[in-house]
């Protein structure tokens, strides 16, 4: 019996652990580093990607983001691609399972790929439906017994493409906490962001590799890779990472952005945990003069204990220099970075462990001052609805609080 129990753990903890990606944080010359004002090349290069010009960047805030893609689907010529994490019962599904249906019968080739454990909460009547009338859906890392090397993978990668010329990508889900304007604990604070021109071949890129991996059938023909047009002023590049990676890209681009920075860091994103450099990373950067914002949960959240273990680097974040606030009203689930008011970087990436390490993500860094101060100004709203923290408050919590806080730590990366 011990010997079986043995067994099973070492091939959970197997399943668990493999494949995770490395995510290196301080070995860096900062003094080498460019502005991102002057120099894009170098971060999209360092993160497997190249700068596109001439796009068109549009940023939709919250509820806003499913009419805008309502009505891209409905104007598809050719082919809708879309990925998801979250895919759950209720109007927001509806709505996209009755166009999403109509468009397959009207012939366009539409492709639907969710996440395995992240549609478990949808109905399984609708996706019939889709399949029945022409939908290609397949499903990331469906458990199966065969399978169980995967059964810790997910893409948590949130992508919408259209004929190939329109792109999106986002952290919402489609499910209907993404509804109304993030104004109370049901609806949940996102933001997404709509492309046309070069950048959306590199969107449609991310997509066909999951696509590929999990249905074996390559896509091809009309509304795939159509020609890139320029359709903006927007310079962009785009990044992701996936599971089989040796070092995770999104890791490497939210470091060198940071460590980019000359005057200021601006960040908002639902699950803080990352590893100890980060803070250090932050603080250093702050003894160089950059002034660092950083906007996280309150107590609304879904996923408690990754808060919980974030909270046990408040302290040093703030010792530090870091401005950190909590957001009061719902879940702040947006991931955002802004480095001085140039460049910013809209996604599905999370600031912990797994999202650096395991999960397959997708983001896109715009360089672009329109873009910037629209999203510093959503941030600036957003602090109008949020706490600053002190660090003379924080070290006036209790100590069984401060126990919960490194015990979820040191057992959060492992989840």
């Amino acid at each position: 019996m011990l010997t079986f129990l043995a067994g099973v753990l070492l091939a959970s903890a197997y399943f668990l652990l493999k494949n995770r990606r490395n995510t290196p944080y301080l070995d860096l010359d900062l003094d080498a580093l460019p502005s991102l004002e002057e120099d894009l090349h170098t971060l999209a290069g360092l993160t497997n990607g190249a700068v596109t010009t001439g796009n068109a960047c549009q940023i939709l805030q919250d509820g806003a983001l499913f009419p805008a893609m309502e009505e891209d689907i409905a104007a598809a010529r050719c082919a809708v691609h879309l990925e998801t994490f979250v895919w759950t019962a209720g109007e927001v599904e509806r709505r996209f399972v009755e166009l999403l249906a109509r468009k397959a019968r009207e012939g366009v080739k539409v492709r639907l790929l969710i996440d395995a454990m992240g549609s478990s909460g949808g109905d399984d009547e609708n996706l019939k439906r889709l399949v029945e009338a022409g939908v290609q859906l397949s499903t990331y890392c469906k458990p199966r017994w065969w399978n169980l090397r995967r059964f810790n993978h997910r893409t948590h990668r949130k992508l919408l493409i259209v004929d190939g010329v329109i792109g999106y990508t986002f952290g919402h889900g489609i499910a209907d906490q993404w509804l109304g304007r993030g104004e109370d604990e049901k609806h949940w604070r996102d933001t997404a962001v709509r492309v046309e021109g070069p950048a959306v071949q590199a969107l449609q890129s991310v997509f066909m590799e999951n696509w590929i991996e999990e249905s074996h059938c390559v896509p091809a023909g009309e509304g795939c890779f159509p020609e890139a047009e320029a359709k903006g002023e927007s310079d962009a590049h785009v990044v992701s990472s996936a599971s089989g990676d040796a070092v995770s890209s999104v890791a490497l681009l939210y470091t060198v952005a940071i460590a980019c920075a000359k005057r200021e860091v601006i960040i908002q994103n639902p699950y803080f945990a990352p590893d100890d450099g980060v803070c250090e990373l932050l603080g250093m950067m702050v003894k160089r003069g950059v002034a660092v914002h950083l906007m996280l949960p309150g107590q609304h959240t879904d996923s408690p204990f990754v808060r919980r273990a974030g909270c046990r680097l408040y302290a040093q974040l703030l010792e530090g220099g870091v401005r950190l606030y909590e957001f009061l009203p719902t879940l702040i689930h947006q991931k955002i970075v802004i480095v001085d008011e140039i460049w910013s970087h809209i996604g599905s990436t999370n600031f912990d462990a797994r999202s650096l390490s395991l999960n397959e993500e997708v983001g896109i860094g715009i360089r672009d001052t329109k873009i910037a101060a629209e999203l510093k100004a959503a941030f600036e709203k957003d602090l109008e609805r949020s706490k600053e923290l002190t660090l003379e408050g924080w070290r006036r919590r209790p100590w069984y609080s401060r126990l919960f806080d490194w015990i979820a730590y040191q057992v959060h990366d492992q989840l």
